[in-house]
């Protein structure tokens, strides 16, 4: 009993003692003064120093600690960025991104491990994202970054004018969408209600929509690696595929040649344009609401009616499943440099940013009365009278803000509905995580496959997408296109992506 009691003893003293840096910050002063160097993928605006100001002298209270802001257009992030990593120059934070990507900078050993930092310096942040996300999150059995806690998972939707909808006596509320072809019948109804009621339209070529989808959207899947593919558990789109176990080229299904023909038919048809890419480029017949689908969102969870025009109401029509995969939740990540000299406090920093309500909004929305402020509505935003009262002219506005860490603890932007962060973490907690959440597939052993049937599909891919090859040509154009990809390694991509998957789920389901 004495050495059980001994050992507890011990063992509270290490857990105080492993607590005492953090506990410092509850007294700035205990700390040394310490400068962050932050870099962020995103557009300068007017007023970014302004801001940037107070919050430093909001972190310098709370933990001693300022941030020098490298604001970097996304286009030009990863050829700036990666030099500065590779150089060893010095820096605290960055976002890792598409142009800047988590797994391949943590491989290379640019981040330092979150293990131990993360309980001990940002317990909250720890606390606030879901076990199953900090698992995705790891690689060779470490954690290098903090996910941006805000719609975490996938989820598409319709953007549908609700207005127009109205006006042709249609109801689209009881459709289930698992896919884009679910909505497609919809779409041929409301181009002949509308060519009814407003034959000039039809008289001047106006297609109903001009939104052209990707596969993911025709058919959603989770991706493994480029073409390499599987299905999502519990809604598998592709028949004959698996519930995602089975790694299959999405180019090679039934399902893919049937997307290519039903947009051919459907510009033959006149229910989309034949050249999206030169039609109505300004968007003067969206902002007219002429389109009875605005778009395919995704990650949204609510939209504000006048999302287009201040003359049409929108309203979201979500697939009927949102989904967490690997890709999405690495898209947008928060890492501390190999190079920090100040690991810890960058650790303290990233609590604040992403738990500190403060931090959150000013980052985001301005300095409160400045560039926002409080709303009738409790916990919402309104830009009335401030520096970001011009939409077109903000002087700091970045909404969602998703480099600058966890969204839920933002005041709310305007337009959006007091509970928009309920929404936001009940659309995380909902989402389908039997996927293969988690796995990392490693391109080495096909690099030089996937570099050629890049090319290939690059070459395909566009026409097909968007309807340049009529709907008679388009089984010999896939047939070509298949081929090709075969003949660069198609099917030994699908084999490398087959066998890491199985071993991964060997272990892991």
């Amino acid at each position: 009993m004495k050495a059980n009691r001994i050992l507890s003893l011990l063992a509270a003293l290490v857990l105080i003692c492993g607590m005492i840096p953090l506990a410092a910050a509850e007294d700035a002063s205990a700390l040394e003064p310490v400068t962050l160097e932050w870099y962020v993928s995103e557009d300068a605006q007017p007023d970014n120093q302004t801001v940037f100001d107070a919050l430093n002298a909001y972190l310098k209270e709370k933990i001693n600690t300022t941030i020098n802001f490298h604001f970097i257009n996304n286009s030009e992030y990863s050829s700036k960025v990666s030099p500065i990593l590779e150089s060893g120059q010095e820096v605290d934070i960055v976002n890792t991104n598409s142009q800047l990507p988590y797994v391949n900078n943590a491989k290379k050993e640019a981040f330092v491990s979150m293990d131990e930092l993360l309980p001990k310096y940002a317990p909250e942040t720890y606390k606030m994202i879901p076990e199953v996300f900090w698992e995705a999150m790891k690689i060779d059995g470490h954690i290098y970054g903090i996910p941006s806690y805000k719609d975490s998972v996938q989820s598409y939707c319709l953007m549908i004018n609700d207005t127009l909808a109205k006006e042709l006596g249609l109801d689209y509320t009881t459709i289930e969408v698992k896919n884009f072809k679910d909505i497609v019948s919809f779409l041929y109804e409301a181009y002949e209600k509308r060519n009814e009621l407003h034959p000039e339209d039809k008289e001047a070529g106006i297609p109903i929509c001009r939104t052209f989808p990707d596969l993911e959207q025709y058919m959603p899947y989770e991706t493994i690696n480029g073409l390499a593919v599987v299905n999502i558990p519990g809604v598998e789109n592709y028949e004959g595929m698996g519930s995602g176990e089975k790694v299959f080229n999405k180019y090679a299904t039934a399902e893919y040649r049937e997307a290519c023909k039903l947009i051919a038919k459907m510009i033959t048809d006149g229910v989309l344009p034949a050249d999206c890419w030169y039609y109505d480029p300004d968007r003067i017949y969206t902002a007219q609401g002429k389109y009875i689908l605005g778009d395919i969102g995704s990650g949204y969870v609510t939209v504000a009616k006048n999302f287009y025009s201040d003359d049409w109401d929108t309203v979201m029509l979500p697939y009927a499943y949102r989904t967490a995969s690997t890709n999405y939740l690495h898209a947008a990540v928060n890492s501390i440099s190999k190079t920090s000299k100040n690991p810890e406090r960058a650790m303290m920093a990233l609590e604040l940013i992403n738990t500190d309500p403060y931090v959150a909004t000013t980052l985001r929305l301005g300095v409160e009365g400045e560039h926002w402020k409080m709303s009738d509505v409790e916990g919402v935003a309104t830009f009335e009278g401030t520096k970001n009262a011009d939409p077109s002219a903000p002087a700091h506005k970045y909404w969602y803000g998703a480099q600058f860490g966890a969204l839920v603890h933002s005041v709310v932007a305007p337009g959006y509905p007091a509970n928009f962060m309920d929404l936001l973490i009940e659309a995380n907690e909902s989402a389908i995580t039997e996927t293969n959440l988690g796995f990392i597939f490693d391109p080495t052993p096909v690099q030089n496959e996937i570099a050629a049937c890049s090319a290939v599909i690059g070459e395909y891919e566009t026409n097909l997408k968007f309807g340049f090859i009529p709907e008679d040509e388009v089984d010999a154009n896939v047939d070509e296109f298949l081929q090709k990809l075969d003949a660069s390694g198609a099917e030994k991509i699908v084999a490398e992506a087959q066998a890491q998957l199985d071993a991964w789920r060997a272990v892991n389901k």
